[in-house]
This record gives structure tokens, C-alpha cells and sequence, in this order.
């Protein structure tokens, strides 16, 4: 067992409280990581409010980055004084994994979920406290994640603060355009919301060598960011007539369309701005548990509609891919980011949630 200091979810819109807990010794196919950083994301926020994911008290975070100190009798491909970057976990045998899919992985609950480690046992031990969040909780100095969850990141020349988006929000909106959409030199692409996740799609629409590259936001300063790094045109989603200014750029509709916000109206905007055939990824999550209205209409014109769970990556493979982009140019994604001590989370939490940065990142010392 190892002595850990965690940021713990206790009640809906609360601060976390730290406590310290400890947490157990790799098994099987586990492996225990030093936590050299983790994102923020806004699915922690869900969890916190108690939206998604296991009951209070829990431990968030499922952007961890760190060095592995211990590893399980099963452990393959992993090593102790290996760095790598934290996903989200998947078994490596239902029949979706093995059809190189994990992020659809039908063991998702049980591995990400439960509060549990993926063989049923509590990680947190003698306490009630819940953990493994998305196969990990990161919010804490240690984390018990598994050899599956887990890719490899440069041991040196990379330094490993700055990997911690690519775990979900970078892959999200990067695997989202890649691996999801494969558009096609030229095409042009609406990105609505630039955060994280959505910068993330703009730049991965570069790297696919998109020609028109199109995004929404209310926020002045975050469109400004999101053209610095790669769209070629900026909305103001308070206009009325966003869709229109999309069909009058595009000639008729844009072949793709990102939706990273999840509010019904900007979902029914990612649809109509896209021409017939065209096709459309939703990825926020805040319209949780609400119908979206969708006229037929809209549809019948061979429209595609699709979520992409964390850009639909194996972590092992897109993970390095992303790092690879960025040690290139190609991929800033470290411009996004704004870093905070571990004991300064909540000030971080509150600065995501009033839009202040774009991406928080807790370093650990």
C-alpha cells in the first residue's frame, strides 16, 4: 500500500477536501503511477455534481500523466520508470475492443464507473471513498489505472505537464476529426464551442488539411485563440442568423460539423448548417438525459449523426500520435493551458467554470 494525498468529491458544487487516504498495491494487469499532472475537465464537474458516474465521497480526474512505480504480475508492455498519459480503460477482450475499438468497450461501467477497480476490489483501502474514475481518478498523488488505460509518453524532451489533455479533451475533439470524420483534403468543417475539446478539433481540421475551418463561441477571446490556431473564420453564437452566415461561407452547408457544447439549440444549429450528406459528431455533454428534437427533414438528405466517445482512439497508438503532431508544430495544444499547484484545484475548478481558462492543468510537485 502507498500513502496518497486526494482531492475528494463530497457534495454537489462543494469544494473538493483533501484527505489522506491509502491506496492499495497493483494487481493482474494494474499498475500504480506517480501523478506528475492532470486536466480538468468538465465530465469531473459531473461527477462532482453527482450527473455521472459513482456516488460521493469519489475521488475525480481522468487526465492523469505520471511515472509508474509499481506494476502488476500481468503487466506486459509497461515498466517501472515508464512515463505515460492515462485514458479511459477497457478490458482487451468484448468483442468491440478486439475490433480495435475500446472506447466502445461493453465492460465500460465496470472498468470506469463503479467506484471500483475493474476486478471488483476497492483501490482506497479501510475507507468509503470511491476511485478509478474512467479507469483512474487522478485527482491525487498516486493512481491505480491499468496497463490497458495507459500509453507511453517520451521519457525525455517532452515535458510531461503539458500531456495532460491528451487522456480525453486533446483526443476527444482530435480524435473526433481523425478518426471519426476523416475529412478529406478541402472539405470544410463548423466547430461550435471552443474550449478545449473544440480548439482540439480545429487543430486536428489543419492537420487533416481542411480549407474552410469555421467556428462558434460567445466568448471574443476564446474565437480569437481558436483563428491563432488554425480556423479561418469566427462566429459569434449570439447572432441570430449563424446558421445562415455557415450556409453563405460554405456554399450551401458545411460537409462536418463538431457540436462541443451540448445545449439543445446549438445542436439543431450543428445540424442545419451542414449541407445534405453532411455529417455531424455530438460531443457535449450538458444535454445528459434531455430529447433533442430533430425534424425528419433534417435527416432524410443523408445526413450523419454520431457521438464519438474520446475521439473513438486506442490510447496506446493516438496518444503518441498527438505528441508526434506537437513536437512537429502541428498540434499547440500547450497553449490551451494554464497551470496550478495540487493544492490550489479548487481555485482552478472555479476559474474553468467562469471561463477564465480554457484548460486547467494541476501539477503535482
Amino acid at each position: 500500500m502507498v500513502k496518497i494525498t486526494a482531492a475528494v468529491a463530497v457534495k454537489p458544487k462543494a469544494p473538493l477536501e483533501f484527505r489522506d487516504l491509502e491506496l492499495a498495491d497493483p494487481e493482474g494487469n494494474e499498475i500504480l503511477v506517480r501523478t506528475v499532472a492532470t486536466g480538468i475537465c468538465h465530465t469531473d464537474l459531473l461527477l462532482r455534481d453527482g450527473i455521472f458516474g459513482p456516488p460521493a465521497p469519489v475521488i475525480p480526474g481522468h487526465e492523469g500523466v505520471g511515472i509508474v512505480e509499481a506494476v502488476g504480475s500481468d503487466v506486459q508492455g509497461l515498466k517501472v520508470g515508464d512515463a505515460v498519459a492515462l485514458s479511459q480503460s477497457s478490458c482487451g477482450f468484448c468483442p468491440d475492443c478486439r475490433r480495435s475499438h475500446p472506447m466502445n468497450c461493453q465492460n465500460y461501467t465496470q472498468y470506469n464507473l463503479t467506484g471500483l477497480r475493474p476486478n471488483g476490489k476497492k483501490a482506497i483501502v479501510c475507507d468509503e471513498v470511491g476511485s478509478n474514475f474512467v479507469g483512474q481518478s487522478s485527482f491525487a498523488t498516486h493512481i491505480l489505472a491499468t496497463e490497458n488505460n495507459a500509453a507511453l509518453l517520451p521519457s525525455e524532451g517532452f515535458d510531461l505537464t503539458n500531456a495532460a489533455p491528451l487522456g480525453c479533451g486533446m483526443a476527444t475533439g482530435a480524435g473526433t476529426v481523425i478518426n471519426a470524420m476523416k475529412p478529406e483534403i478541402g472539405s470544410s468543417i463548423v466547430i461550435f464551442g471552443a474550449g478545449a475539446v473544440g480548439i482540439a478539433a480545429i487543430m486536428a481540421a489543419k492537420v487533416r488539411r481542411c480549407g474552410k475551418i469555421i467556428v462558434v463561441d460567445l466568448n471574443p477571446q476564446r474565437l480569437e485563440m481558436a483563428k491563432e490556431l488554425g480556423a479561418t473564420h469566427a462566429i459569434n453564437g449570439r447572432d441570430a442568423d449563424v446558421v445562415e452566415q455557415i450556409h453563405a461561407l460554405t456554399g450551401g452547408g458545411a460537409d462536418f460539423a463538431v457540436e462541443a457544447v451540448g445545449i439543445i439549440p446549438v445542436i439543431l444549429n450543428s445540424i442545419k448548417c451542414t449541407r445534405p450528406g453532411g455529417h455531424v459528431v455530438l460531443l457535449g455533454l450538458d444535454a445528459l438525459g434531455k430529447d433533442i428534437p430533430i425534424p425528419l427533414d433534417l435527416m432524410v438528405f443523408n445526413r450523419k449523426i454520431q457521438g464519438a466517445i474520446l475521439g473513438d482512439q486506442i490510447p496506446q497508438l493516438f496518444i503518441p500520435q498527438m505528441v508526434q503532431l506537437n513536437q512537429a508544430g502541428l498540434f499547440p495544444f500547450q497553449k490551451l493551458i494554464t497551470k496550478y499547484p495540487f493544492e490550489k484545484i479548487n481555485e482552478a475548478i472555479a476559474d474553468a467554470e467562469a471561463g477564465r481558462v480554457i484548460k486547467p492543468v494541476i501539477v503535482f510537485n
